[in-house]
């Protein structure tokens, strides 16, 4: 898309001064950025406006850059308030046809039966770590709640964290016959710690 140049002149038609110019330039770059699905016709038009505005009033600005960019926030909520939004209703179909398909949620049933299983298939100090994990409790605290070294409690968490990635990635088949799964959702996506 080519980009939009601006005339800019005071009210008789004649060149804008350069302050006027560099200034209203400047915030029409702006509003360009802020405003990205405006179309610049139109930005332009409303710059161009501000332009004349203050070449009308030029002896009585002392920061042109700051009164441009004022003036056109003004403008663009003016022109907001008379072109209110339309609201078109969708189905979802035609969402995932936009978008493609949703994520799915985790309802918190979901996420309790998730975690429930997890703990079910944690060793008893894996379970102990994951409690203090949820927490907030860094290794440190938990060296000192289990009465180990640091490098013993890092290495813990570490063997904890890989079990129940383990865990929600399938691949941890324990406790389970070679063909029975035990079934869990497949759509969470969350980091562990």
């Amino acid at each position: 898309m080519a980009a939009t140049l601006l005339h800019l002149v005071d009210e008789h038609g004649a060149p804008a001064p350069s302050q006027v110019r560099v200034a209203v330039e400047s915030a029409y770059r702006w509003a360009i950025r802020e405003y990205r699905h405006m179309d610049q016709a139109v930005l332009a038009g409303l710059a161009e406006s501000v332009a004349v505005g203050m070449c009308r009033h030029l002896d009585q600005i002392v920061f042109p850059r700051r009164y441009a960019f004022a003036a056109l926030t003004g403008k663009l909520q003016e022109w907001y308030r008379a072109h209110p939004v339309v609201e078109i209703a969708v189905g979802p179909d035609d969402l995932d046809r936009v978008k493609g398909p949703r994520r799915k949620t985790a309802s918190v049933t979901e996420m309790n039966l998730l975690f429930s299983e997890i703990k079910a298939r944690l060793s008893e100090r894996d379970r102990q770590i994951l409690v203090l994990l949820e927490q907030d409790l860094g290794a440190k605290e938990i060296a000192q709640a289990f009465n180990i070294s640091y490098a013993a409690a890092a290495k813990g968490i570490q063997r904890a964290r890989d079990r129940m990635a383990a865990i929600l990635s399938g691949t941890d088949n324990e406790g389970n016959e070679k063909d029975e799964k035990m079934p869990r959702p497949r759509t969470f996506n969350f980091k562990i710690w």
